[in-house]
């Protein structure tokens, strides 16, 4: 049997000599048995593996069978090869240990095909690296025309066409959103595949991210008629550690999926605390819908990246299939699992759950204005259950005596039924439509009717407060919020209209109309950043005057030597020549030419800086505007210093702080003292420019595309010790935050400015790496608000 055996079977003496050698030996080594036997067995072991033998020898003594193992023999021709080898003892009569016999087996085809096997994984793992690469690379250059696209595409539909052409265009934008969504998410899928996300672990506030989100993509449901609720736990912690930026990703996806596939009714949004323990806090997060549903067997296929349940979903909702599997990639990084529970025709249920710890600072809601409520009488009148549940919980929490309804002749009968028993509620949060008596009827009859006490109406609708504040006035409504409602909303609410103490910071908005102006004016706008040239360009414009551009001090000189202008509108801080430089050398121009009176030139500056005042001064300009600029004070500015002719330099923004006491207040959402910031505050920002929102998203498009060329300037120049260069690509950036309130980004960008400016070069690295963090996180937050409108 030794001899027809394949495997090589070898017999040793406990000093390594070979006395057995059978034929499967001779074909693997290539030596005869008459050459082998009476050999060490060094002679087929290489020089650098001999304390094998002493080992096998070792292991023979013990008694015990030899390990087995792999290793490398040589053949008579001096070839390697690799080896599998298994043994065991060679007993005497006696039960002694003599010897011990070695099966060998040359497994260089395993080997070879192992090797190939890892080979072909590399190769194919480098083939899905570059396909990644490509991917990432593609995506990224994509956006820049896309950008461009969307943007032009959103210009042309300003004008007036004709139907036909409008619906071209309209079918552009829409296709040229999709596309560019379809962009992101796959650049969001190709940093999972190549390792490149990375995440933040930072203490934020997961009231204000989640009700932040929702107020975000608020416009969206509203737009198909759902209604949006978000019911916050009142235990829910104030402050946790993790990344906000992806967290809030995650809620959008769900969250936009959920307004997506649902036709009518409404998306509620939970988030609830499940435990709290050794210093963290188990936060569970559901997102439920009345929408399509999704049958069991389909479930798995959700998940998957580009897959819908069939091509009819594809067809009749669109997206890219992705949404879902960058939400579940997210979630299992942050150590939780996405779930869903779904019946097709009956809606659904994403939740997930996170392990978060508790931040060591952990503020509240300031409760000082929530105690002055305590005791309060509030009735909530909303045809929704969801909203109602919402609203009572909360209300509660703060210890208000709270009492709800779900229609307005309910709300009508039990007003008067209070105050005939001489408990009349303080404030009436009545949803404004209601189906039968909506708000606005309420509001009316409550006005009109002596035998009701309470008049305090507060209106809450999601229709936009452009289009809703005069109805609430002519109601007599005392004031409105707009849904879906934040806490801090509802708190700020009912204590305005009650007279207690608000969240610090402007509580109320009040809405007005620019008479138009009496002759179209020439101005000369110096603005070296071309998305705030379009900002002033698009009010002006819009106001009959006439503009001309320069982009930088030297430019506006020479036009203003072969042009007459009525205003002059100054940035200060620009390349070549500044803002402070050309006004000098203008002022001395008009001196020369005996021009006494002057041309305005208004200061466009993103200082507040003390001696700003004084600079503008001692260089000749009229008055200055801060940005981010409010398109309504800088209307007035303009109109007001053309009218007047050039005065001392002031502060212009103060000239519009007029109020029109006939409109109605809205209560907005403002509060100082919370632990995260908001990003953005989408609502100021389009106050800022006269509720314009086609104009937000070509400022939101002009962000995304120049923040991350100013990035790349702003490391270049740190890497180079250029502070000068670096410190103006910083001003660059934070007035482009500017535009949108997004006070972290401003921060931010400010610290670097100033520390380049005052040439604190070992400060920089790390304020440069914090700018880029909260400006990449502004793109994100931006992009989602735009693919949601």
């Amino acid at each position: 049997m030794m001899s027809s055996c394949r495997d090589a079977i070898i017999a040793c003496s406990l000093d390594g000599e070979i006395r057995s050698w059978n034929r499967g030996a001779e074909e693997i080594y290539g030596y005869s048995r008459q050459q082998a036997l009476g050999e060490s067995l060094s002679l087929i072991t290489p020089a650098d593996r001999t304390d094998e033998l002493q080992s096998l020898a070792e292991q023979a003594v013990a008694g015990d069978a030899l390990e087995p193992f792999d290793t490398v023999r040589v053949r008579q021709s001096g070839q390697e090869f690799p080896a599998a080898i298994r043994g065991f003892p060679i007993r005497d009569a006696e039960g002694s240990v003599v010897g011990f016999a070695t099966v060998e087996r040359d497994v260089s085809d395993r080997v070879d095909a192992a090797d190939a096997l890892h080979n072909a994984l590399a190769a194919a793992q480098e083939a899905n690296a570059a396909k990644t690469r490509f991917l990432a690379n593609v995506s990224h250059e994509l956006r820049t025309p896309m950008n461009a696209i969307v943007g032009m595409t959103a210009l042309a539909l300003e004008e007036k066409l004709s139907p036909e052409l409008r619906d071209y265009l309209e079918t552009i934008r829409d296709s040229s959103d999709a596309m560019l969504h379809l962009v992101n998410d796959v650049l969001d899928l190709s940093k999972f595949d190549s390792q490149q996300f990375e995440f933040e672990e930072v203490a934020f506030d997961p009231r204000d991210l989640v009700e932040g989100t929702i107020k975000v993509l608020g416009s969206a449901a509203h737009a198909k008629g759902l209604e949006l609720v978000c019911r916050l736990s009142p235990n829910t912690p104030s402050a946790v550690v993790g990344d906000p930026v992806r967290l809030r990703q995650v809620l959008t996806n769900l969250i936009g999926n959920a307004i997506k596939f649902t036709p009518s009714g409404e998306v509620l949004v939970e988030v609830t605390p499940e435990a709290l323990e050794r210093g963290r806090c188990k936060l569970r997060f559901r997102v439920i819908d009345t929408g399509i549903g999704v049958s069991p067997k389909d479930r798995d296929k959700i998940f998957a990246p580009f897959t819908q349940v069939d091509s009819a979903t594809t067809r009749r909702y669109s997206g890219t299939g992705l949404g879902l599997t960058i939400a579940r990639h997210l979630i299992h990084c942050f150590g939780g699992e996405l779930k869903v529970n779904s019946k097709k025709g009956e809606g659904s249920c994403f939740s997930f759950m996170l392990s978060l710890p508790l931040a060591d600072k952990r503020p509240t809601l300031p409760m000082q204005a929530a105690e002055r409520l305590s005791g309060l009488r509030v009735l909530v009148a909303d045809d929704n259950e969801s909203t109602r549940g919402s609203l009572l919980e909360q209300l509660e929490a703060w210890k208000i005596e709270a009492e709800a309804v779900e229609s307005g002749r309910d709300a009508l009968d039990i007003l008067r039924e209070a105050s005939d028993q001489g408990h009349p509620f303080d404030v009436a949060l009545i949803d404004a439509l209601m189906p039968g008596i909506d708000g606005f009827s309420v509001a009316s009859r409550v006005e009109g009717d002596e035998s009701i006490v309470s008049r305090t109406i507060l209106m809450a609708s999601t229709t936009d407060r452009l289009e809703f504040s005069r109805r609430c006035a002519e109601a007599g409504a005392s004031g409105y919020v707009q849904k879906p409602i934040s806490q801090s909303q509802l708190l700020n609410a009912v204590a305005q209209v009650t007279g207690a103490s608000t969240l610090e910071g402007e509580p109320t908005i009040r809405l007005f109309d620019e008479p138009g102006p009496s002759e179209p004016l020439r101005v000369l706008l110096v603005e070296d950043t071309p998305a705030n040239r379009k900002v002033v360009k698009r009010a002006l414009s819009k106001r009959g005057h006439e503009l001309r551009e320069a982009v930088n001090g030297r430019e506006a000189v020479d036009a203003f030597r072969k042009e007459d202008f009525d205003v002059i509108l100054m940035d200060v801080q620009m390349p070549i020549m500044d803002g402070l430089q050309a006004t000098e050398a203008i002022r001395e121009i008009e001196h020369r030419s005996g021009d006494e009176r002057g041309v305005p030139i208004i200061a466009l500056t993103a200082h507040s800086m003390r001696g700003d005042r004084e600079r503008c001064l001692r260089a000749g300009m009229s008055g200055y505007l801060s940005k981010p600029l409010d398109l309504r004070r800088l209307i007035h500015s303009v109109e007001e210093s053309a009218k007047n002719g050039d005065k001392k330099t002031r502060e212009l923004s103060d000239l519009h702080d007029t109020k029109d006491k006939g409109m109605t207040t809205e209560i907005e959402a403002t509060s100082n003292d919370r632990f995260d910031e908001q990003l953005w505050d989408p609502e100021k920002a389009l106050s800022r420019l006269r509720g314009d929102r086609s104009l937000l998203m070509d400022m939101i498009k002009f962000y995304e595309e120049d923040h991350l060329t100013l990035l790349k300037t702003i490391d270049a120049q740190q890497q180079a010790g250029e502070l000068d260069d670096l410190q103006r690509a910083a001003h660059s950036l934070k007035g482009l935050a500017s535009t949108f309130e997004a006070d972290r980004t401003v921060g931010a960008a400010r610290d670097l400015e100033h520390a380049a400016r005052d040439g604190e070069a070992d400060k920089l690295e790390p304020l440069v790496k914090k700018l880029s963090s909260e400006a990449n996180a502004l793109a994100i937050a931006l992009t989602a608000y735009r693919e949601s409108t």
